[in-house]
């Protein structure tokens, strides 16, 4: 029996991850430092609230998070549980499009909302594309 371990870029084997949810305007800063000692983040963005005050601009998301994993958080970061399927598919669709659309290149992870989730919900991302990961926990569409 052979066992095959994926490794991350560089054929190391264990990583340290670092994430930030919603975009916010001290995301510049905390890029700068980032950058400056050469670690990665994921930034997980609501694309409904770029642009609005105390968060980034939509057009700065390319040149800010360059080298970083932009992540999609909803469009408007509503408790998705909470939420009706259609209104949660809507959130997921619409931010990762929007996302896609600025980032030019395809949005696979996403982070719940406040951090809640249900079964329903975990379930719907299997619409959202073939892989997408929430909170580190994989899902597939089958």
């Amino acid at each position: 029996m052979r066992i095959r371990y994926d490794l991350f870029p560089g054929g190391k084997t264990k990583a340290l991850t670092l994430s930030f949810d919603d975009g916010r305007e001290y995301d510049r800063r905390l890029v700068r430092i980032f950058n400056e000692y050469g670690l990665r983040g994921t930034f997980h963005l609501n694309s409904g609230f770029l642009g609005n005050p105390s968060y980034i601009e939509a057009g700065e998301v390319v040149a800010l998070y360059a080298g970083h994993e932009i992540s999609a958080h909803t469009v408007e970061h509503p408790f998705l549980e909470q939420s009706p399927p259609e209104r949660v598919v809507m959130e997921i669709m619409e931010d990762r499009q929007a996302l896609e659309a600025l980032a030019g290149y395809p949005v696979r992870g996403m982070s719940y909302p406040f951090g809640t989730w249900n079964a329903q919900v975990a379930g719907m991302l299997a619409v959202a594309g073939d892989r997408i990961c929430a909170y580190g926990q994989e899902l597939r569409n089958v």
